[in-house]
């Protein structure tokens, strides 16, 4: 049997940009809401709520033009949204920087405000 090769249609260092940037949101959206909570049970299961949440609702599995219009103004402040939007692009359509500037920006955006959160909330127990 053959190997399978997949081939990026544009750069990979997009890619790797934008696995960065999510990573940053998401080790905010972590610190923000192991900082509001008491135990690491809770946090675990606010997260995996949180998480799973965000995933259905982003246009991975289905069309977010399909749902309802209150569902589909919630796309706006999901992040993975903006990640499974310029993976595609770059992916498939072979997409460059600039075709996925007003994602990484969101993803910059929500970083930077998780992240910024993360440290406000932040508070030392002795």
């Amino acid at each position: 049997m053959g190997r399978l090769r997949y081939h990026v249609r544009s750069s990979l260092g997009l890619i790797y940009l934008l696995s960065l940037l999510l990573a940053f949101v998401f080790s905010g959206l972590g610190l923000v809401i192991s900082n509001h909570n008491h135990t690491m049970q809770q946090a675990v299961f606010v997260i995996w709520f949180i998480v799973m949440v965000m995933i259905l609702m982003s246009g991975l599995y289905t069309p977010v033009r399909s749902m309802p219009s209150w569902a589909y103004a919630t796309t706006y402040i999901n992040p993975i949204h903006y990640f499974i939007d310029a993976i595609r692009t770059v992916f498939v359509r072979g997409g460059t920087f600039g075709s996925i500037a007003r994602e990484v920006c969101a993803l910059l955006a929500f970083a930077l405000v998780m992240d910024g959160w993360a440290v406000i909330s932040y508070r030392k127990n002795s």
